[in-house]
């Protein structure tokens, strides 16, 4: 068998014989590459292909392939592959038969993209490296195929523009093939500029990727249906990587994703937001962007999820991904132009609880409620020292857990079969903060709700309910020309709903200061931070950490923002 490199050549021609061997023309390759080194051991010898012993500066042992190289004439010459374990980079050296290197291929893809990390309104854009030729997640890499500056496609996503909403890629672009997709946004301008769609599509590829990596280390595998092409048999259907379309034209002021059964491609339309001058596009905003994954996510991982609870509850849980990534308690602020983004509150103030459901509120009023909770669990985790990933852990491998079509008390106790025991019960409170306490119940449609704010006894419950912060509110008064006072008032009851006297609330303020107050007969009491200057304090933050002295009882903590007047 003849292979022969690039270029052609008469093949009646003879063919020049090689002055050097293979171990010469490895040295060469090693050399030009990775600096001096001493050449490996020849090992084994199969038709064409001479494999070298593998050294530790190897990832895999070098091969010498003798080939036909067609330069005017035919002359023998070698291929060698050298692939650093240091660096990762694997290289395919040419070398003639005279020892000169006719070509050096570099094969390693070292791929960065110019993002938004969040949104324009919080992150600057700035240049981040992919995983070139991959990671544990990604063992590919990103990056396969061809691609420009509005199409950009590999193993787990495909991110294209769509202006014309036939849900194919639009026709343009330039041909990127160096990996790095590097377009400026001019946030001045209008999104549908040539720059700013270029922006969009790098953008959105980016992000559907670091959340397919992130969700892959805490369960979203193969094997649980996650969006892949190659499955690098892993268990699961291929071929349904996500198919993301950018500025997609068959809609504004949303987005939306579809999810088909495991081996086919989802789609997550993005649409243009047209609220300030000029449009926001969803497209380089995170909080919209992994608000849709999620219910990839969601549909994959545990079933269906249509009807008035389940549907409420993907909504929620598709804002959790957003708000935990971010640790941001507000969603699509800068799409929606709105600093407290899109929902009926920020989540760390939201006031819902479970007896708060109702269908005619619709799914996505209804959904914060699972949001705030897992919101309150978040902030619950960062107070007990767990992380990040632990919550992820907790939120997808509990997933497994699930039936298809869930209620708010089966997520919670999903959560829980997951979670060990250190983490239990910061589940157990964020839940019975918000109704869904031991004891509590749903049925199918949310139609009949039992609330219960009680603890298990090993969470230091007493199955009998007891004090719960039911409401905060705060208001800002000014006292003289340079001075404000902002002031708090918590409401508590007993769990049942009567307000309970004698209830010692512990406060703490974003001035640093801390306190508390004890509430009357009417189970409020109030907090004030005095004399604050009006040139100089815009705001204060009271929290609610805990009643009684106990950290994390019912409806805590819960946090007021009082402006200045």
């Amino acid at each position: 068998m003849i292979h022969v490199i690039e270029r052609t050549a008469d093949a009646s021609l003879p063919v020049g014989a090689a002055s050097i061997g293979e171990a010469a023309a490895l040295r060469i390759a090693v050399t030009a590459n990775f600096g001096s080194q001493p050449t490996p051991f020849a090992g084994r010898t199969e038709g064409a292909v001479t494999t070298f012993a593998k050294s530790s500066s190897f990832y895999r042992a070098p091969t010498v392939e003798r080939v036909i190289i067609a330069d005017a004439g035919l002359s023998e010459g070698f291929l060698v592959e050298t692939w650093g374990a240091a660096d990762n980079k694997l290289y395919h050296t040419l070398v003639n038969g005279r020892g000169d290197i006719v070509s050096n291929e570099l094969r390693t893809n070292e791929d960065s993209y110019n993002v938004f990390a969040d949104h324009p309104g919080v992150t600057p854009q700035g240049v981040v490296s992919g995983p070139g030729a991959g990671n544990a997640q990604s063992p590919g890499g990103w990056l396969s195929g061809a691609q420009s500056t509005i199409l950009i496609q590999g193993n787990n996503a495909r991110a294209y523009l769509d202006r014309d909403s036939n849900n194919a890629p639009d026709a343009g672009g330039v041909a990127v093939t160096d990996g790095n997709f590097l377009t400026a946004a001019n946030l001045t301008l209008a999104p549908t500029t040539v720059q700013n769609q270029a922006v969009a599509v790098q953008n959105l590829f980016w992000l559907n990727n670091i959340i397919h990596d992130e969700l892959y280390r805490h369960g979203f595998t193969e094997a649980a249906g996650n969006f892949q092409e190659n499955n690098f048999g892993l268990g699961g259907a291929g071929s349904d990587s996500v198919d993301a379309e950018a500025q997609d034209g068959s809609g504004t002021n949303n987005a939306n994703f579809s999810t088909p059964a495991d081996g086919s491609n989802p789609r997550m339309q993005m649409f243009l937001w047209t609220a300030p001058t000029p449009d926001r596009d969803g497209d380089v905003d995170s909080d919209i962007v992994w608000h849709e994954y999620g219910h990839g996510l969601t549909w994959r991982m545990i079933g269906s999820m249509s009807g008035n609870v389940p549907g409420a509850i993907g909504e929620g849980m598709s804002d959790v991904l957003a708000i935990i990534m971010n640790n941001q308690d507000a969603v699509g602020e800068y799409s929606f132009n709105n600093a407290n983004g899109i929902r009926s509150s920020r989540y760390s103030v939201h006031p819902d609880t479970i007896g708060d459901f109702a269908s005619a509120r619709g799914v996505h009023r209804n959904g914060e409620i699972i949001a705030a909770t897992m919101w309150d669990a978040w902030q619950r985790y960062q107070a007990a020292g767990k992380t990040r990933d632990n919550i992820l852990d907790d939120i997808v491998g509990g997933m497994n857990f699930i039936p298809a079509a869930p209620t708010y008390f089966q997520m919670r106790d999903g959560f829980l079969a997951q979670a060990p025991a250190d983490r239990d019960c910061l589940i157990w409170a964020a839940f019975a903060a918000r109704g869904m306490g031991e004891g509590g119940s749903m049925n199918s449609t949310g139609s009949v709700i039992t609330e219960s704010f009680s603890v298990p006894a090993a969470c230091g419950g007493t199955g009998g309910g007891g004090p719960r912060l039911t409401n905060l509110t705060g208001v800002g008064t000014i006292t003289s020309s340079t001075r404000w006072r902002a002031t708090m008032t918590a409401t508590v009851d007993n769990g049942a709903g009567t307000p309970q006297s004698g209830v010692v609330v512990n406060i703490t303020t974003s001035t640093g200061a801390s306190g508390s107050c004890t509430t009357g007969t009417t189970g409020t009491c109030s907090a004030s931070l005095s004399n604050l200057r009006r040139t100089t304090v815009a705001s204060v933050t009271f929290t609610v950490t805990g009643l009684n002295g106990i950290a994390g009882a019912s409806g805590t903590p819960r946090s007021v923002i009082v402006n200045r007047p």
